[in-house]
């Protein structure tokens, strides 16, 4: 791992060494066995902070009667599979033989890699981590790829989250290249993709945590949310459309918690759990982080995200969640001095060591920044 990762380093991949990559990584387990012909869809992510794309757009997916098979990494500091680990009884890790029964009788499972299934793809993506190896795009496509080949994937679509500290470029000039890499190696693997652009460096929305995440939920399909999650959720929306072919009809939310929900049962898990940790995330935001003048408000996700992982590391459990932030205002936003900025969820040892961290991400600059929305690439064209 460590001579493939400083190989990549120095070494452009070329596509076939990318895809030859990423089938040896999907082979090193078991194999999902579907009906002969059926379709599977995914809308997996690069990853970054703030957007709730992989918890929603599986959902979009399976109002459409596609079948979604979606297996992931854990995420930082809150990707799909680690945020539905938190409710009681969510099996993250069924055998072979359950998810494919689930998936005849339903239209949406979600599992983490793990011995039985792409096991060396999670043992790469584990050392990449502790080697600040995340963001080689080469490596980044190889282990995206892995996942879809290992379970069969017909039609792909990613986030390309653009950030600055972004695995797919710095950049959107970066991004793109990618973005069009990433199709044509999947077109190579015989998977159908397209990439949507979002931009990383802006919050999607204002819910960011483990436990934030299942709260954005909760207000959403109770009718409570905000103009900013409602927009996300539109962005979630518009992806899932393009992937089938725009051939979407405007959900309605009592639709989309009701599939939430199920998947919720199908896989063992409580939705008075999911309530419970709704409750118990917006109890625990007794703090505030206040404007220290007045400007236009940027926000560095990357220290938010960062003070959040590092409190998440010192705590013990698969996908500990000591800690989160909810914004009550957005980036490139003018703000008033002591204008609430965020609300602070954390366990009182960290408390104090958090919210000086996270004050760091909050600065001001004397003019607005233009943020893009969402740019589409499919077969290598914007």
């Amino acid at each position: 791992m460590r001579n493939l990762i400083s190989y990549a380093r120095q070494n452009e991949l070329t596509d076939s060494e990318v895809l030859s990559l990423a089938v040896g990584l999907s082979q090193s387990g078991e194999v999902i066995n579907i009906l002969e012909g059926t379709s599977l869809y995914d809308i997996p992510s690069t990853g970054g902070p703030t957007s709730l794309s992989t918890l929603l757009c599986p959902l979009f997916l399976a109002l459409t009667g596609r079948k979604v098979l979606k297996l992931g990494v854990p995420g930082r500091p809150a990707g799909g599979i680690d945020v539905l680990a938190q409710i009681e009884g969510y099996n993250i890790a069924p055998n072979t033989n359950l998810i494919s029964r689930w998936l005849q009788n339903y239209n949406y499972v979600h599992f983490i890699v793990a011995e039985n299934i792409a096991s060396l793809d999670g043992k790469l993506f584990r050392f990449r981590r502790e080697n600040d190896a995340i963001d080689i795009p080469s490596l980044a496509i190889a282990s995206l790829l892995s996942k879809k080949i290992a379970v069969g994937l017909s039609h792909v679509g990613l986030d390309v989250r653009v950030s600055d500290f972004g695995n797919f470029g710095k950049n959107w000039n970066e991004a793109i290249r990618n973005a069009t890499r990433f199709n044509r190696i999947s077109a190579l693997a015989g998977i159908y993709s397209q990439c949507f652009l979002t931009d990383g460096n802006a919050p999607q929305q204002p819910y960011i945590g483990r436990g934030e995440s299942i709260l954005a939920l909760q207000k959403l399909f109770m009718g409570q949310a905000d103009p900013w999650l409602e927009g996300h959720v539109d962005t979630c929306f518009k992806m899932s459309a393009m992937l089938t072919d725009g051939r979407m009809n405007k959900y309605s939310i009592s639709e989309l918690a009701d599939y939430f929900f199920k998947n919720v049962v199908l896989q063992a898990g409580s939705k008075k759990s999911f309530d419970q940790i709704a409750s118990l995330t917006i109890d625990g935001h007794k703090d505030t982080i206040k404007a220290a003048q007045n400007g236009v408000l940027k926000i560095d996700l990357k220290t938010v995200r960062d003070a959040i992982v590092a409190v998440q590391n010192r705590c013990s459990g698969a996908f500990p969640d000591p800690c989160g932030i909810i914004l009550r205002k957005a980036a490139n936003s003018y703000v008033s001095k002591n204008d609430d900025l965020c609300t602070i969820r954390c366990v009182e040892k960290y408390k104090k060591e958090f919210a000086e961290s996270l004050k760091a991400a909050f600065y001001f600059v004397p003019q607005p920044i233009n943020y893009k929305d969402l740019e589409i690439i499919t077969n290598g064209k914007v």
